[in-house]
């Protein structure tokens, strides 16, 4: 029981500085921005996106996104988009980074239903501070319904 309670003492004086020194190293960022939607049966939706992102060292990340529709296109309209990515990302220098990305991703439409299936892309950071850039990438949804296309540009802010 003692010794119960002497790792329990322990992992509570330990925890905080460990924790502070993920949060120091983790480099979170998000993003907002606007991305267009190119289904291969011709639709063509809008939508505003945002990213969260957690950055493991210069070279690895994992970020989450989602989507809601603003423009609609003969009557179809996008309700939402998820997604889920791990990021490989190559800095060229401190201003300019490249990036590729693979994950899974779910859109619904109206009409037509929700889809999952994978999606993959890749895109360019231009970093105007230590903190602040700008986003450009291309990702391919690969669902069962058809691929589509995305193209989003958006503002990055890193923490």
């Amino acid at each position: 029981m003692k010794l119960k309670l002497a790792l329990a003492a322990a992992s509570m004086l330990v925890a905080p500085a460990f924790m502070s020194a993920q949060a120091q190293t983790s480099n979170v960022y998000v993003s907002g921005g606007y991305t267009q939607f190119e289904g291969d049966g011709g639709a063509s939706l809008g939508g505003i996106t945002g990213r969260v992102g957690v950055g493991f060292g210069p070279n690895f990340a994992v970020e989450g996104e989602g989507s809601i529709g603003v423009a609609d296109d003969n009557g179809t309209e996008l309700d939402s988009e998820i997604g889920v990515f791990a990021v490989g990302k190559l800095p060229i220098n401190p201003s300019f980074d490249i990036f590729g990305r693979v994950g899974v991703a779910r859109i619904e439409t109206s009409p037509g239903g929700d889809d999952d299936g994978l999606a993959y892309g890749a895109g360019a950071q231009w970093n105007l501070t230590s903190q602040d850039g700008i986003r450009g990438d291309w990702t391919r949804h690969d669902y069962d319904a058809g691929e589509v296309d995305a193209y989003s540009l958006s503002y990055v802010r890193s923490f």
